[in-house]
Formats: C-alpha cells, sequence, structure tokens
C-alpha cells in the first residue's frame, strides 16, 4: 500500500512516476507541482550520502563509523522533508 502524499514537500509519486510538491495557497486551494526529473537538492543530497557510504564501507574505526552514520541518518532526514526551492 502506498503511503499518502504530504503537503509542503517533495513526493516521488509511484502512481504518477514523477515528483510532486503539494503546496495551499491562502484561500485553500490546494496547488500540485510536477515534474519528471529529481529536485537538485534530492540529487546533491544522493551524492553525499553516496560519497559517506563509500568511506563508510573503506573506514575501519568503529569510533569513525558511528559519526559517519550519523551524517548519513541527518542528510536522510533532510531528504525526507524537502522543500520547494524553485
Amino acid at each position: 500500500m502506498a503511503r499518502e502524499l504530504t503537503q509542503n514537500r517533495w513526493n516521488w509519486s509511484q502512481k504518477d512516476r514523477q515528483w510532486i510538491f503539494i503546496e495551499s495557497d491562502d484561500n485553500g486551494t490546494i496547488l500540485y507541482h510536477y515534474q519528471i526529473n529529481p529536485p537538485k537538492e534530492f540529487t546533491e543530497l544522493t551524492m553525499k550520502i553516496k560519497i559517506l557510504n563509500d568511506k563508510l564501507i573503506a573506514c575501519k574505526d568503529s569510533k569513525e563509523n558511528s559519526k559517519i552514520f550519523g551524517e548519513m541518518m541527518k542528510i536522510s532526514k533532510r531528504m525526507q522533508s524537502m522543500g520547494k526551492t524553485c
């Protein structure tokens, strides 16, 4: 079962196969913004996670691993709340 799309953040719609940003205007009217390509911030954060993951794989120190993993979690949380930047 697919989750409901959330207002005021980017959502990936499996059904529509595109990104959707949902917001409401001052009158309460729901506005939908669609785009096929991922938001720029999503792409940038994905690259940061990839770099950190490569470091995590190569790292042997458990304290450093925890630090890197913590950074990855912060980025992941940011990805879950990406706002509209354009």
